[in-house]
């Protein structure tokens, strides 16, 4: 597989994506590329970006969208254009949209795996997505591609989002672009796929019980209001820049295995709203961190996916959390560095800064939504 990257800091959408297109153009030698990934700051012409991908390669299957930064092999931006191509001559690709995915998740995630998989002649090796991240349910839509896929696929990706101002996210497929969406990219045939999770996150106190939920509501631990439990660990309703979040344990995964909910807020009744949706009757432990260990999880989640991977891989997908890129500030451009480090300089890279990470956990063909976490998908054609 031939893997090509094109980042560009233009301000001006046409003028941005022209580059991207030429960078990747140069490192493809004269390959035609079987689909591409895009990511962009919120204030692009979106349409003009896929408008300029579409003079270039027409009829190229893409999906990306927008989020809080972009990522590739030259390193991090905000309000960027991150392009990642792909060329093989034997992986096929295929990439479908559904609409509506607020008003029906599972209906949405239907159609676009439908959509995505026509003409395809070989078995679904990986699905990436990147669907609305405002306002949708997100495990809905992705137990629907994982049960659509058969647990065999990984689906990975992430949510799009639009600079923490929580009004409108873009979502792109092969050539529109889309709100409101779920696209999704499917890579079928002779591909290797290895990915790594981790947060930085370190769960302290006792197990607990979320014994009464409603949707992205938690409403009861233990039986008791949530709002008692959280003051007798935290001593303060305020969640504005907190760093605490919850480390729920899947029934079936090794037990140090979690993933991350993120609270938001505590309505005017003392229910705990949350930004991804969490399982009444779910395991979990309260979680903590210290900056230095959230970013020292970029290299874990690199490392873990490196050592999983046999040979050397064609391409690295990130899907980093703009939770993330708030708490670590200044120092957010070093998960770059430590990718680099554990994955090599060699690997092409691309991905953003999602409102939630797509990722199964070791162990589990699940695909999970995380907070604050660092996924890593590293993919390769197998020889």
């Amino acid at each position: 597989m031939t893997v090509a990257t094109g980042h560009s800091h233009d301000l001006d959408s046409a003028d941005a994506i022209a580059e991207a297109l030429d960078a990747c153009a140069d490192a493809l030698g004269g390959a035609t590329p079987g689909a591409g990934l895009l990511f962009a700051g919120i204030d692009h012409d979106h349409q003009a970006l896929l408008d300029g991908v579409e003079a270039r390669y027409p009829g190229l299957p893409l999906v990306g969208g927008t989020g809080h930064g972009e990522l590739s092999s030259e390193g991090f931006a905000e309000d960027s254009v991150a392009l990642m191509l792909l060329h093989s001559d034997h992986v096929e690709f295929g990439a479908g949209v559904g609409e509506g995915v607020r008003a029906d998740p599972a209906g949405a995630a239907r159609a676009a795996v439908a959509s995505a998989r026509s003409g395809l002649t070989q078995p679904v090796r990986l699905g990436l997505t990147v669907p609305e991240g405002i306002g949708i349910d997100v495990m809905a839509v992705t137990d629907t591609l994982h049960a659509e896929l058969g647990p065999e696929t990984p689906v990975c990706g992430g949510t799009a989002g639009d600079q923490l101002r929580f009004e409108r996210a873009y979502q792109f497929c092969n050539g529109n672009v889309y709100s409101d969406a779920v696209p999704v990219l499917l890579l079928a045939g002779p591909l290797r796929v290895a990915t790594g999770v981790a947060s930085g996150w370190v769960p302290m106190g006792g197990e607990h019980r979320l014994t009464k939920t409603e949707g992205q509501t938690v409403l009861e631990i233990d039986g008791r209001p949530v709002r008692d439990v959280w003051m007798q660990y935290f001593g303060s309703l305020d969640l504005h820049g907190a760093r605490n979040q919850f480390a729920l344990y899947p029934e079936g995964v090794e037990e140090r295995e979690f993933y991350l909910c993120a609270p938001s807020h505590f309505d005017d009744d003392g229910r705990m709203v949350m930004h991804n949706p969490v399982i009444e009757g779910a395991r979990m432990r309260f979680g903590d961190a210290a900056r230095e260990q959230v970013l020292d999880a970029a290299g874990t989640s690199a490392a873990a996916a490196r050592a999983g991977f046999e040979g050397t891989p064609d391409a690295a997908l990130v899907f980093s959390c703009a939770g993330r890129h708030a708490w670590l500030g200044t120092q957010i451009g070093r998960e770059h560095g430590l990718l680099r480090e554990h994955v090599g300089a060699e690997v092409p890279a691309a991905g953003f800064y999602t409102f939630g990470e797509i990722c199964p956990l070791p162990g589990s063909p699940t695909p999970y939504t995380h907070r604050s976490t660092f996924v890593t998908v590293l993919i390769g054609e197998e020889a």
